[in-house]
């Protein structure tokens, strides 16, 4: 909904398919289910460099004009 106000937004999400289904553009694929934006067997200094890049990839995902739905995998 906020996109058709304008706003760029990124879902982070483990389950795609669900964000697909509900309607969302900008897809992050991260994490797990019941750890989509952090990992718990990182040590902390591993979680801190892993969860900036998925913010890093969130920043890339709103910047990107799009036509329609896209997943950004890991990358």
């Amino acid at each position: 909904m906020i996109e058709k106000n304008g706003v760029p937004a990124a879902l982070l999400t483990a389950m795609t398919s669900m964000a697909m289904v509900a309607g969302a553009n900008r897809i992050l694929s991260s994490g797990l289910i019941p750890h989509p934006a952090g990992d718990p067997t990182r040590s902390p200094d591993e979680e801190f460099v892993w969860r900036k890049g998925q913010v890093l990839k969130a920043l890339n995902a709103v910047a990107t004009p799009l036509e329609e739905a896209q997943i950004f995998a890991d990358w």
